[in-house]
């Protein structure tokens, strides 16, 4: 799990009660990072379970057009607990969820703020977890196909390698190869849904990676337009590698509240948009995609963290061997809300946050949505945490409301979710939860 990841899911405690927590847990999972490969899988299974996002500005509201009155859709599809349901995780009992999250950005741009949807129904996808059998002639291919060429532009011999059999548990097997060459280190496997190759550089002195002769690295004072300008030659080397070709281009950037050093992460994305609906609507693809990473914290000793040049990096290419467009099904099509229906219920505090740690809810300062900021629709997929799995995929309104600036500068919005289409026993699901809200000592002793 990436830091920004843990961020999102702590920074509503308050901070005096959390502090020793968070510095040994980033501890943990900065060593835990470059451990294994298919750690990377599970965590990005588990991150892109959360998040599918458009963005538009809305004009402000004032206290005094605010809207009193809840709507009521008694024969809607779908209830208010079952919405919970994406939010909430079983191991704290299924309890309510936060009001809101916080994110932090160094300016409102990187809310990646987009147009809303016109469409008068909204897509609701599911998740059916489509298997291929494991096959080791296929995974050979795989490999052959590429690392020739890689180790040829990394500039190191030809590695050998031993395929292994790995089984994390009963319901998790893949194939895998771990490549330790000169400064370099490649994790590669095959799982029943896709097959993966990562490559991290191990220096001791510095951790650059340098592709035919060319240091991989962005300038994070650039805009995105000119990052992924910046990087033409490498994805250009990257694309005769793995013989793809992919017509889209992104760059998300994290942001905290400690780092002196604008963004902690900055990603850049090459895909398919078009190759699945949902590639447009999140940050990760779900077709094949090639990322390029770059850390812009003090990992390992050598790192160097700057507020421009950043040249600690990683590579990931994943290739699918499933059908994306059954894996994520369209299941429905719900009717969208009029925004005024969704302040509606945003004023009158029918929301869902974040993760449903009851001491989150505890710590967390109440704020009003009055004259949000803006206002995104969201697709939120619930997760099935005994198989790592997303589950059903809703859309939502994303209210944002500037409530602060950190220390380091960077803007804090507190951002609350209110469904997106018709949902029944909205009065009937709040008014059960209240008692969750308050009983702490229940699940933390």
């Amino acid at each position: 799990m990436k830091k920004e990841e843990w961020n999102e899911g702590l920074n509503n405690i308050d901070s005096d009660l959390v502090e020793k927590y968070v510095e040994e847990k980033d501890k943990l999972i900065i060593k835990k990072k470059r451990r294994v490969a298919l750690v990377r899988v599970i965590s990005a299974v588990a991150c892109f379970a959360l998040i599918l996002s458009a963005i538009i500005v809305v004009p402000m509201l004032t206290g005094d057009n605010i809207p009193v009155d809840i709507p009521v859709w008694d024969d809607a599809e779908y209830s208010a607990e079952d919405i919970a349901e994406l939010f909430e995780r079983k191991s704290y009992g299924g309890t309510a969820t936060n009001a809101y999250v916080k994110r932090y950005v160094s300016d409102s741009k990187y809310l990646y703020i987009d147009e809303m949807p016109s469409e008068e129904y909204l897509n609701v996808y599911q998740f059916n977890l489509q298997k291929c059998p494991l096959n080791k002639r296929e995974f050979k291919d795989f490999i052959d196909s590429f690392l020739p060429d890689i180790a040829d532009s990394l500039d190191i011999g030809l590695p050998k390698y031993e395929i292994k059999k790995d089984d994390i548990d009963k319901d998790v097997t893949y194939f895998g190869v771990d490549i330790e060459s000169g400064s370099y280190l490649m994790f590669i496997n095959q799982n029943e849904v896709r097959h993966r190759f990562s490559l991290y550089s191990r220096s001791e002195s510095d951790r650059k990676m340098i592709l035919d002769g060319e240091t991989v690295q962005i300038d994070q004072r650039m805009s995105d337009e000119e990052i992924i300008n910046s990087l033409k030659s490498v994805k250009n080397e990257l694309f005769d590698i793995f013989n793809v070709s992919f017509s889209d281009a992104k760059v998300i950037r994290y942001f905290d509240d400690y780092s002196e050093y604008g963004a902690t992460y900055v990603t850049v994305y090459f895909y398919d948009e078009s190759a699945h609906p949902i590639n447009s609507l999140r940050e990760r693809s779900v077709s094949d995609y090639i990322c390029i990473s770059f850390d812009n914290f003090a990992n390992y000793e050598g790192d160097t963290v700057s507020d421009s040049i950043l040249t600690v990096t990683d590579i990931e290419f994943i290739k699918t061997r499933v059908d994306i467009n059954k894996e994520y099904e369209v299941v429905a099509k719900a009717k969208k809300i009029p925004l005024e229906e969704a302040e509606s219920l945003l004023y009158n505090g029918y929301v869902f946050g974040g993760h449903s740690c009851p001491l989150c809810m505890e710590a967390q300062e109440k704020i009003s949505f009055d004259n949000y900021d803006f206002v995104d629709i969201e697709y939120v997929f619930g997760m099935d945490y005994s198989t790592n799995n997303p589950t059903k995929g809703i859309p939502f309104y994303a209210f944002y409301k500037k409530i602060g600036t950190a220390k380091n500068g960077n803007i804090c919005y507190a951002k609350t979710y209110v469904a997106a289409i018709e949902v029944s026993g909205y009065k009937e699901y709040f008014e059960s939860q209240k008692d969750s809200h308050k009983n702490t000592n229940e699940y933390f002793g």
